[in-house]
């Protein structure tokens, strides 16, 4: 565990890794009924390198996508324990766009009842197919990933929020690029994708108006705060809340924090979602000091771009 708390692998975590990879029949349970011998033995070997899996996907029906999506959304949960961080197929389905965003994204006219328990298929097959296959490509990114964490920066600095979430009273952290779009986001396994869509969209458009600013360096961070109350349905989403009912009596607003910021002379956004009265000045300057480091360590051009207006 480094300074920053990026997990660093040890060689009892390579071999570890290395023997999950080079054993793929015991990485997913595929339905025999759905899939012939050859089918699984190629669905085995191909899923790690998701860009060509995604290709490979399109011979497919949904039923079939549907059996790979869900035993991809298992396996990845083993691949997180591997690493040492907890999380729960719950934790994974949560990152795949949710129903409201992919139809408002695709114009899909359906109800969004029609799209509950797979009753879109029966009526837009096409839109339903999309779907999975796209959840199917965000998921298999995580087992790509993994075989190079220490050198891909968005699952580095996943990993570094995994860890400051742990150590903190956060639900969640979220890094955006300077228009308020997010580029990493990690949550404590709460569904609070609702909260997610509305505050980046309402944030986007701050910026967008000039009604949120970026700090300079030399000053105090400048927060925009939005502040969502938590109502029964939202509670019953929170992580917290399930461990503790008794917060429901006492804690009414969830906080989503963001602070504008130049890490290696590029404009981001970091935004901090927390309950209660969570300080954020006891752990924010951990945060920024952690991404720009992670950032300059793999990034080579935030590396290249770090160099710029510096004094020898």
């Amino acid at each position: 565990m480094s300074e920053f708390g990026l997990h660093t692998s040890s060689a009892d975590d390579q071999s570890e890794t290395e023997s999950i990879y080079s054993k793929p029949e015991r990485v997913l349970d595929l339905d025999a009924h759905l899939f012939s011998e050859t089918e699984i033995d190629e669905i085995q070997s191909r899923f790690q390198a998701y860009r060509d899996f995604n290709s490979y996907i399109e011979r497919f029906n949904y039923e079939q996508l549907v059996n790979i999506l869900d035993n991809l959304v298992v396996a990845s949960v083993v691949h997180y324990r591997l690493i040492g961080l907890a999380t729960s197929e719950k934790d994974i389905r949560n990152r795949l766009e949710n129903l409201l965003d992919f139809k408002g994204r695709t114009g899909c006219p359906e109800s969004i009842e029609s799209c509950l328990h797979e009753g879109c298929f029966s009526l837009r097959p096409s839109c339903a197919m999309r779907k999975v296959k796209e959840d199917i490509f965000l998921v298999t990114e995580i087992f790509e990933s993994r075989k190079n964490r220490s050198h891909i920066p968005h699952v580095a600095i996943e990993l570094f929020f995994k860890q400051i979430i742990e150590n903190h009273n956060c639900i969640g952290i979220i890094l955006s690029d300077k228009t308020g779009a997010p580029k990493v986001f990690t949550t404590d396994g709460s569904s609070i994708s609702s909260v997610i869509s509305e505050g980046t969209r309402r944030l986007a458009d701050a910026v967008a108006e000039q009604e949120f600013r970026f700090s300079d360096r030399e000053e105090t961070y400048i927060v925009f705060n939005q502040r969502f109350a938590i109502n029964k349905e939202l509670a019953d989403r929170l992580v917290a809340f399930e461990k503790n009912p008794e917060l429901a009596r006492y804690i009414k607003f969830l906080v989503f924090a963001s602070i504008g910021l130049e890490l290696a002379h590029e404009r981001m956004i970091l935004s901090i979602l927390y309950m209660g009265d969570n300080l954020l000045r006891s752990f924010l300057r951990r945060i920024v000091m952690g991404v720009e480091r992670i950032k300059i360590e793999t990034d080579p051009e935030a590396r290249l771009r770090s160099g710029f207006a510096t004094t020898a």
